[in-house]
Formats: C-alpha cells, sequence, structure tokens
C-alpha cells in the first residue's frame, strides 16, 4: 500500500488510526472468477481488477482532519476538517457479518464517500468520534485562550 496519509500530512498533524481491509471481501468476486472461467475470463478479469483497486484504498483520519484514497489510474481522494463531519455510519451485510467487514460512510456538506471491506469498523468509528470531541474541545480551548489574552490586553491599554 502506497503511504498516501503519511505522505500528505500537514504541520502539527499526526496519524490518529488507519483503517484496516479485510481482503475476504474479494472472496465472492474470485469465486465468480473461476466458476466462470470459461465465460470469456470476463469474472476472472473483474476479480483481478478489483483486487488491484481493492490494494491501492486508503482510509484514515488523523487528528485534524479525515482522509482517504481510492482508485489505481484514476485516483480519487478525499478529506475532510473533523468539525465539518455530519455523520459516521457502518453497514454491515450478511457475509460481511460472517466475515467480518464492514461499509463505513462519512458525510459532510459537500458529501462524501463510503469506504468498503473495513474490518472492525464500528472500532474505527468508535476511535473516529473520540478524536473528533478531542478536536472540538481542543478548538474551544485554543478559542478561549484567544479570547482572554485579548481581554487581558484590552484591559491593560485601559
Amino acid at each position: 500500500m502506497s503511504n498516501y496519509i503519511d505522505r500528505n500530512l500537514v504541520a502539527g498533524e499526526e496519524t490518529i488510526k488507519k483503517a484496516q481491509l479485510n481482503s475476504l471481501f474479494l472472496l465472492g468476486r474470485w469465486i465468480l472468477g473461476i466458476l466462470f472461467f470459461w465465460l470469456l475470463l470476463i469474472p476472472t478479469v473483474i476479480a483481478i481488477i478489483s483486487t488491484i483497486q481493492f490494494k491501492n484504498i486508503e482510509f484514515g483520519f488523523t487528528n485534524k482532519r479525515i482522509i482517504g484514497k481510492t482508485g489505481v489510474l484514476g485516483i480519487k481522494t478525499f478529506d475532510a476538517p473533523l468539525n465539518k463531519i455530519q455523520s459516521i455510519s457502518v453497514t454491515q451485510s450478511f457475509f460481511g457479518k460472517i466475515f467480518n467487514f464492514s461499509t463505513v460512510r462519512i458525510d459532510t456538506a459537500a458529501g462524501g464517500p463510503r469506504f468498503m471491506a473495513v474490518k472492525y469498523a464500528d472500532n474505527f468509528k468508535r476511535a473516529l468520534m473520540n478524536e473528533i470531541d478531542n478536536y472540538e474541545e481542543a478548538l474551544v480551548k485554543r478559542q478561549a485562550m484567544e479570547m482572554a489574552n485579548a481581554m487581558s490586553v484590552a484591559l491593560k491599554s485601559e
């Protein structure tokens, strides 16, 4: 996996958690590819392409934002500040329940991506929600300090 998240950190930003992906998500495509191999190789080619795409997914969050990348030739990236996230949803299919993978959807005002095949998605969501709370608390503290400093300067100038 390329290290897209770590390469795109800004000053004062550190990676908190990266999503683990479960390759069993591809099992159905590979079964179809093997069973219908005789059908002009189309299902097998689809399984190979899906595997290559799967290996190029990165998804995680830092102390300031959520960040992700999908794609090989046509790369699609996503990042949003933690305070702009409106909701996080986790969806788990029947096979996802059996093989321990889920789809995580991040919603912001501008839309948001879906990241499939995430292992332990509930733990990922919980950690992200905790980091959003930490980010908001730090923001409020910083604003309070700036306000206190401004008031201190205003009182001294009188």
